[in-house]
């Protein structure tokens, strides 16, 4: 399937003018001035393809203008029981990010022609619908070109901190029954960013994560992409330990320059009532403010009305999330047939 797949992206563009490859990917991230999320690094799209195993197969493209890199699309087709899906991050297809100060004209014209090579390549997979989203803070020129042959447009609440703010000020957006929880928590358990001894700090966390599971949630080769993440500064592990030095639990958050996101948590099954999980956000928030970022991506707001109706556990996940929020932030999704 694959070859098809590239014989169809490379009809769609001009030679030299798309790579499949991460040749020069990080090149235009550095030359990027908007807040990009981290679905555009390189190891999240591998950290995709290893989650997705066997189907995943990797199309994302490096864009070329007179043999300069402006542009990169992180993309994967990946195959579940309902038939093939195209994605940036295993639920939407996002924008390509360009470089700062490209011309419209260049942006609208490369734009165009993803969207046809997305038509072609569904046609390919048989995909009947794509899901199509943006960044937080705009709606780009390339919402707004699948909008004009959008069948629905909905919309999903993210759960932000804005880290712009002074520590103080952030503190007082806590839920109020939140405060004296930090404070239990970071006196009763060492609460520390791991900084050493990666591998088998991260090979604990693992298998904590597979012990409070009681199964395999996922493949060996995805844990092994996000403690990569770590050692290439691309994320950090919170761990929390008792008094003997035991692991009683831990998160994972990855982060871009400006944007830093919660990834995994796990916590001992003995201890889900205690404040540990509160202990661990306030953490994390400290560390990605001290690292430069200006926004943490706790996660999904999660509503009855939601498209995708959310469970109970799902339900008391938001709510405890939602005690850490300063702002909300709205992501409108688009539903596209495919002809």
């Amino acid at each position: 399937m694959r070859e098809e797949l590239e014989v169809i992206i490379n009809s769609c563009f001009n030679k030299g003018e798309a790579c499949l490859s991460f040749v020069q990917w990080n090149e235009v991230l550095n030359e990027v001035n908007d807040d990009y999320t981290v679905c555009y690094l390189i190891d999240t799209v591998h950290y995709y393809m290893a989650y997705y195993c066997n189907s995943a197969i990797n199309l994302s493209l490096v864009l070329y203008e007179n043999k300069k890199a402006i542009a990169v699309f992180p993309l994967f087709a990946y195959k579940n029981s309902d038939g093939w899906i195209l994605s940036s991050n295993g639920v939407f297809i996002f924008e390509p990010l360009f470089i700062t100060n490209i011309t419209v004209n260049k942006r609208k014209r490369l734009e165009k022609k993803i969207m046809d090579m997305i038509i072609k390549l569904s046609k390919q997979l048989d995909i009947k619908i794509n899901k199509f989203s943006t960044q937080f803070n705009k709606i780009s020129s390339w919402y707004l070109l699948w909008l004009e042959v959008a069948n629905n447009e909905l919309v999903n609440h993210y759960l932000v901190v804005d880290l712009d703010s002074s520590i103080e000020f952030i503190k007082s957006n806590f839920r109020k029954s939140y405060k004296p929880l930090i404070t239990k928590a970071i006196r009763e358990w060492n609460i520390s960013i791991c900084m050493d001894n990666i591998y088998n700090v991260f090979e604990d966390f693992r298998v904590l994560h597979g012990e409070v599971s009681g199964k395999v949630t996922r493949s060996l080769d995805s844990w092994e992409i996000q403690r990569r993440q770590i050692i290439n500064n691309e994320a950090f592990l919170v761990t929390v330990r008792d008094a003997n030095e035991n692991l009683v639990g831990g998160g994972l958050f990855t982060f871009t320059r400006k944007i830093g996101v919660y990834s995994v948590g796990v916590y001992r099954r003995e201890s889900f009532h205690l404040p540990i999980g509160h202990g661990v956000q306030f953490k994390a928030i400290e560390h990605l403010k001290a690292l430069g970022c200006k926004w943490y991506e706790i996660g999904q707001r999660q509503y009855l009305i939601d498209m995708y109706p959310p469970t109970e556990k799902e339900l008391s996940i938001s709510h405890f999330k939602k005690g850490f929020a300063t702002d909300y932030f709205v992501r409108p999704f688009l539903m596209v047939k495919m002809v």
